[in-house]
């Protein structure tokens, strides 16, 4: 495990197949693998709207909404606009370079006045930048407005702090950050599916360079489907978010975990092919 803000689990059969790749050993095809994977843009359609999105702009929706999910695996992805910096945030920021360890320095002593002074980390709602968390279970997609809330749902909370649940998403790390910087909050069990691709794929990625495919690679590789990403660069600050912005938000987490559940399977077999059979139980 990490010792940073937030941890990464790897499923283990993902880091025998990376030791198989690392060391030479050649992961056999197999035919299930090859049925689900689609090596090129050919006749690929709009990825299926085959799931809901509801849009939740309350704590107590949200907490109603996310009571029910205590163990298996989420989606998980987050929109967010530069946070606008408090007023003593901005005064370091003028005082010390970017990047430099005496900025750093002075953004944690700040931190740990705000969590004497108030006994917890304070939200300061019109600074946060980030503007909604999407989770994802069973064709369904909520998307927390966290800009119309104005609270952090203690149900959202459990949810990113549970070693139970795993949090499936692409890219994971500016989304986790995001959460740091204006919630303060931790979260744990994190799986990138963009990565899982990428080992699944190594033989195909073997010559790029080392990190996660991207959800629309991912996508069109493992599924087979479009994901069109144009609606991420559109204004996320604006009071009200138009239905193409929602429903973009709710792929993007709904996609990330449709292809964990695609992968394990095949990932599991190449594993056992290598001779590392997965443990149970």
């Amino acid at each position: 495990m990490s010792s940073s803000r937030f941890s990464v689990k790897t499923p283990s059969a993902i880091v025998r197949v990376l030791s198989a790749f690392r060391t030479g050993v050649r992961i056999v095809s197999n035919p299930a693998a090859d049925m689900m994977v689609h090596t090129g843009p050919k006749n690929l359609q709009p990825y299926p709207k085959t799931y809901k999105v509801l849009y939740i702009t309350t704590e107590i929706r949200a907490d109603e909404a996310l009571r029910g999910i205590i163990d298996g695996a989420v989606g998980l992805d987050c929109e967010f606009t530069q946070r606008r910096p408090t007023m003593d945030e901005h005064y370091i920021r003028e005082s010390f370079p970017t990047g430099s360890a005496a900025r750093k320095a002075a953004m944690l002593g700040l931190q740990i006045v705000e969590l004497k002074r108030y006994g917890r980390f304070p939200v300061a709602w019109d600074h946060v930048g980030l503007r909604l968390v999407q989770i994802s279970r069973h064709n369904v997609v909520w998307v927390l407005d966290l800009w119309k809330i104005r609270a952090y749902p203690a149900e959202l909370r459990r949810i990113l702090l549970s070693p139970n649940i795993k949090k499936i998403g692409v890219g994971l790390a500016n989304d986790i950050l995001a959460l740091w910087d204006d919630l303060r909050t931790e979260a744990v069990n994190l799986v990138d599916a963009g990565m899982m691709a990428k080992l699944l794929l190594a033989e195909k990625y073997s010559n790029t360079a080392y990190g996660n495919l991207s959800l629309q690679t991912s996508v069109a590789d493992v599924l087979g489907y479009i994901v069109n990403k144009d609606a991420g660069v559109s204004n996320w600050s604006v009071d009200k978010l138009s239905d193409e912005q929602l429903e973009y938000a709710g792929l993007d987490a709904i996609a990330a975990e449709t292809l964990y559940h695609a992968m394990v399977p095949a990932l599991e077999t190449k594993s056992a092919e290598i001779g590392s059979p997965i443990p149970r139980g």
